[in-house]
């Protein structure tokens, strides 16, 4: 399978929303994306760090995409959380891989990386063991927290 590995531009984010809202369908891990919200979203990351934004393309047609940022850390530059998503046929094609290989190896160029900080799915046992596989470990000191901000609020002014 010939896949090129590019910068995104602008103008491949209404094809990206739409195979992200789709991967998400497939996969139904109960996060319901449209095509406006995924496109509000991708263009956040392209907006934030377009150099760290790459796009995987078959047959010229786009199956893919990483988008990534940079954060200054006390260790030094962390690739801070991102989006990694294939099309669901294009899955299991190495396709993911090459995306990590472009960003990484870009991260580290311009930026000195020392790490890639991000959140995955625990109740699935995807894409967990796929980041695993790739010598990622889970971080026992680190949780997620989220919150009702109206539910925040109520609490707080109670008090």
């Amino acid at each position: 399978m010939n896949i090129n590995i590019r910068q995104m531009q602008k103008r491949d984010l209404q094809q990206l929303a739409e195979v992200y809202t789709l991967v998400y369908q497939k996969f139904d891990i109960g996060e319901k994306w449209t095509i406006e919200t995924s496109k509000k979203l991708l263009s956040y990351w392209f907006d934030k760090q377009p150099d760290l934004a790459f796009v995987a393309e078959y047959e010229s047609k786009v199956v893919g995409a990483f988008v990534s940022r940079i954060k200054p850390w006390w260790d030094g530059n962390h690739i801070s959380d991102g989006e990694i998503f294939v099309h669901p046929d294009y899955q299991k094609k190495g396709i993911a891989t090459k995306l990590s290989i472009a960003l990484y190896e870009k991260a580290l160029k311009k930026y000195d990386v020392v790490s890639f900080d991000a959140f995955t799915f625990k109740k699935t046992k995807f894409p967990l063991r796929w980041y695993l596989s790739q010598g990622f470990v889970q971080n026992e000191d680190w949780t997620i927290i989220s919150g009702n901000i109206k539910s925040i609020l109520s609490k707080l002014k109670s008090k």
